[in-house]
């Protein structure tokens, strides 16, 4: 038997090396139409260029001009497998989706010619439409003489060729704005252009003609040499494409004036799918260079095309004789070769096969129960799987929720303590506080680790760098421990073999990981011990340990400190901590390592390149470099206490449905400002239209309206758009945060907070607005500030601000006009308009009136031209003497005074 299938491997071998084939790849093209001659010129140059590969097949299929037909001519390529397709879509919009198909299907797609609306396609070949209707504008320029009027004759509207032909030559000719242009629609062809443009009515004389292909520009010429021969023949008149049948014969005589070189792109689109039928990567977009073609260039592509088509016949003729002779060669080689070894393998095959036939119906059928088995314990497997992954997540879940919760009343623990502890220095109860303080404090650590945890394990967590000089920063991170070595007299220490080291790093996250394994240390570290904290540095690498002299870890638990949940049993905590230490660590594309001996002490070693170019990923974002002031015991705090010892004339606006946690922002605000409260957001709203409110402390969970909703309300009401709101939250989520932010909300604070920090994040804003007000009121009494375009993007208050002034600069003059008219023509009432205005320039609207018409009456005084009573009827006032008064009070000048001065 091995003899047999040492003859069978022989003769198989040999009836491969004899008869096999290449494979045959296959090129669909799905064309919208094959009427005209730039479509035939491409179809010769796509048969010209597969001509030069033995493999290759072309399949065309042509649309007739219909969006339906070609959909369905394309999936039916799709069904066929073709190896790449190539789509000329009729218009851009229905033929998105099924190019979109196509891509997804896993078929190398091409765009030519025309787009599509997607970026799901592998390349689009052809010219830039754009950049050519910019160049016939360019064109067009040098021949229109004053006031012209252009005759534009469009393709297809739908199609993109139509679209960015039309926008380039509008774009081109967009300074002249003594143009007229004549739009009529052709549809790419010479009889619909013809039929549109005798039923087109011109108002007057046509200056210059700019058709969309060739055809349509010999429609035109033939046109107008029907209405008006002499003037037919003066008329300028270009085309596009350039076809040699077409666009090149009429320009060499004469019938249009230039074209601008539009290439098929048939040769281009061959060597392009050839180069992704071999796995090579190509550009999404490739070019096709154009040109404009004049007479003489006419002249001289059209002898070129001749003689290319002449040499074209004589290769295909040759090819077509030497394919002949090669296939009788080989057929008559594999026939010869086919007979001798049919005869002899056939019986040796035969009884091979028999045997072999025997053996492998014994071997299935004890497979096939195996597999039987397996099947069975892998479905088992699977759902013990999902079953326990849905566990992990629910219990993952709920203790995520726990700790959100936990965040709210830790602010009314942290918030009345730190009040506390900076009232009673020298009180008996003051160690009591601080250590109720601290706990608390480490409650916080616990409670971010599982919501930091949650981000690494969900894949929501990313690198944030900047570089940073680590030094300093481990040193300011070591600094926090300071106090608690001293009272538990540890030797606690810092060394560094460099007095500065930059290394690109998440800071946020490497504080958290020097401050857990410090904290680790801290724990197991008896009292009079000793805990270093050693910084070195390499070309590559910087270097961080954390050793201690405490308890150590067992040999055999060291393997799976860094694992999620895992705490050794003579130590105490969640098992997270060191965790996030690894995750932070390896998203840095650092590495961590652990030694320790059992009653000797343990030392962590992690290490950071230094290479900014080893931190790579979609993760990853870069923050700007600034000045870090890591030593926080030195910063004058003298204005923050200044700030806080004041009391405001505002009036804030507090929403939280927590009545503790409200209880405790009011009596806390009320210090420094005049406090309102609500449950949610639904009775901020009632408060915000019956009472002048400066400021809103939103909370963001809170039922029937929540902080989000009621954010998105004040923003886009035109009567509370202009009042800064703060939105205080429990949760951590940097998407939500981005979320709050995006909605209009000008400040965004994490539960727990410090009191001092929210009262002085409302100080600040609205001291801003109170500049930003003053500076704004200055502007608009002293010039036309908002009367010209604005140059950037308004919002709500600056669009309203803009819509105010230009109604009092249009009724000023009437003395007939008050608020009550102004508020009408604005769309707010009386009381919204009065708090609105005042917010935002800090007047009232009857004093804002008064003063302009006052600065109106201030300019006409300076000129002269008219005496008192006249310039006070033509400002608006009533009577002179009110006039004079009011002058008299806002110049402390009379006009008269004021006009002789």
């Amino acid at each position: 038997m091995k003899h047999i299938y040492y003859i069978a491997l022989l003769l198989s071998l040999l009836l491969s090396a004899c008869g096999g084939k290449e494979k045959t790849y296959v090129i669909g093209i799905s064309q919208c139409m094959t009427d005209d001659d730039w479509r035939q010129a491409m179809i010769r140059e796509v048969g010209i260029e597969a001509s030069n590969y033995d493999n290759l097949k072309v399949i065309i299929k042509d649309a007739d001009s219909n969006n339906d037909r070609q959909i369905e001519q394309i999936r039916e390529l799709i069904r066929q497998k073709v190896d790449v397709l190539v789509i000329s879509p009729l218009e851009s919009a229905p033929l998105t989706a099924v190019a979109e198909e196509a891509y997804r299907a896993g078929i190398p797609t091409i765009i030519t010619d025309r787009k599509v609306n997607t970026s799901q396609y592998t390349t689009f070949v052809g010219a830039n439409n754009y950049e050519l209707g910019v160049t016939a504008g360019k064109y067009a320029a040098r021949y229109l003489p004053p006031n012209a009027t252009i005759l534009e004759i469009w393709g297809a509207k739908g199609s993109s060729p139509a679209q960015e032909r039309h926008n380039g030559f509008r774009d081109a000719l967009s300074e002249r704005k003594d143009l007229t242009f004549v739009p009529v629609e052709g549809e790419w062809k010479q009889e619909i252009a013809a039929g549109h443009l005798r039923e087109t009515t011109f108002d007057g004389p046509v200056d210059f003609v700019f058709a969309h292909n060739d055809v349509m520009a010999i429609a035109a010429r033939e046109y107008f040499l029907s209405t008006d021969s002499a003037q037919g023949k003066r008329l300028p008149v270009i085309g596009m494409d350039a076809v040699a049948e077409a666009g090149l014969q009429a320009i060499a005589d004469g019938r249009i004036d230039a074209s601008f070189l539009y290439p098929t792109g048939g040769e281009q689109v061959v060597r392009t799918a050839m180069r992704l039928i071999n796995g090579e990567t190509v550009d999404p977009f490739i070019p096709l260079h154009s040109g404009i073609v004049d007479k003489e260039a006419a002249r001289s592509l059209l002898l070129q095309t001749e003689r290319l088509l002449n040499y074209q016949q004589r290769i295909e003729t040759q090819r077509t004789r030497m394919d002949e002779l090669l296939n009788r060669f080989l057929f008559l080689r594999s026939s010869v070769w086919v007979i001798t070894l049919l005869m002899i393998g056939f019986i040796s095959l035969s009884v091979y096969v028999f045997y072999i036939n025997r053996k492998i119906r014994l071997a299935n059928r004890e497979l096939r129960e195996i597999n039987k088995k397996e099947e069975e314990q892998r479905r088992k497997l699977i759902s013990l799987n999902a079953e326990i992954e849905e566990v992990t997540a629910s219990k993952l879940q709920f203790f995520t929720n726990i700790s959100h919760e936990v965040r709210t009343p830790l602010t009314l623990i942290l918030g009345p303590l730190d009040k506390l502890i900076g009232l009673l220095h020298d009180s008996p109860y003051l160690p009591d506080l601080e250590l109720v303080h601290k706990n608390a404090g480490r409650l916080l650590r616990v409670i971010n680790q599982i919501l930091d945890f949650r981000k690494v394990e969900n894949k929501q967590e990313k690198l944030k760098i900047r570089e940073t000089e680590i030094v300093s920063f481990t040193g300011e991170v070591k600094s926090y421990f300071n106090s608690m070595a001293k009272v538990r007299n540890i030797d606690y220490l810092f060394t560094a073999d460099t007095k500065e080291c930059r290394v690109w790093l998440d800071p946020d996250m490497i504080e958290k990981v020097i401050v857990n394994l410090l904290s680790n240390a801290f724990k197991f570290t008896p009292e009079g011990g000793r805990i270093a904290v050693k910084l070195s540095a390499s070309e590559a690498w910087v270097t961080i340990v954390v050793e201690d002299n405490g308890s150590g870890i067992q040999p055999e638990n060291i393997p799976y400190l860094f694992n999620r949940f895992y705490s050794e049993n003579s130590r105490t905590g969640t098992g997270i901590g060191l965790h996030l230490v690894n995750e932070y660590i390896r998203m840095h594309n650092g590495r961590i390592d652990v030694e320790s001996m059992p009653g000797k002490g343990s030392a962590f070693t992690f290490s950071l390149h230094r290479d900014k170019t080893q931190l790579k990923g979609e993760y990853i974002t870069e923050i700007p470099v600034s000045p870090l002031a890591y030593d926080a015991s030195c910063l004058d705090d003298s204005g923050q206490k200044e700030l806080l010892a004041k009391e405001y004339p505002y009036t804030v606006l507090v929403v939280e449905d927590d009545d503790e946690v409200r209880t405790f922002l009011c009596q806390e605000l009320t210090a420094n400002f005049r406090c309102l409260t609500a449950a949610n957001g639904k009775e901020a709203l009632e408060l915000l239209n019956s009472e002048e409110i400066s400021l809103v402390l939103s909370d963001v969970m809170m039922p029937e309206m929540n902080g989000f909703e009621l954010c998105k309300a004040v923003k886009t009401n035109l009567a509370t758009s202009h009042i800064p709101l703060i939105l205080l939250t429990a949760l951590t989520d940097e998407r939500q945060r981005m979320y709050g932010i995006s909605g209009g909300a000008d400040g965004y604070i994490q539960k727990p907070f410090r009191m001092d920090f929210v009262k002085l994040r409302i100080i600040r804003i609205l001291e801003e607005r109170k500049k930003l007000r003053e500076t704004l009121l200055q502007k608009l009494q002293s010039s036309n500030l908002l009367m010209g375009e604005p140059e950037k993007v308004e919002n709500m208050d600056d669009f309203f601000l803009r819509k105010f002034l230009i109604q009092i600069e249009q009724v000023y003059a009437d003395p007939e006009y008050n608020i009550e008219r102004l508020s009408d023509t604005l769309g707010l009432s009386r009381g919204h308009l009065h708090r609105k205005i005042k917010d935002l320039t800090g007047t009232s609207p009857v004093d804002f009136l008064r003063n302009y018409r006052l600065k109106k009456a201030a300019v006409l005084l300076k000129q002269r031209q008219y005496n008192v009573s006249e310039i006070a009827y033509q400002t608006g006032f009533s009577s002179s003497a009110y006039f004079a008064k009011c002058f008299k009070a806002a110049y402390n000048v009379t006009p008269t005074e004021y006009q002789g001065n």
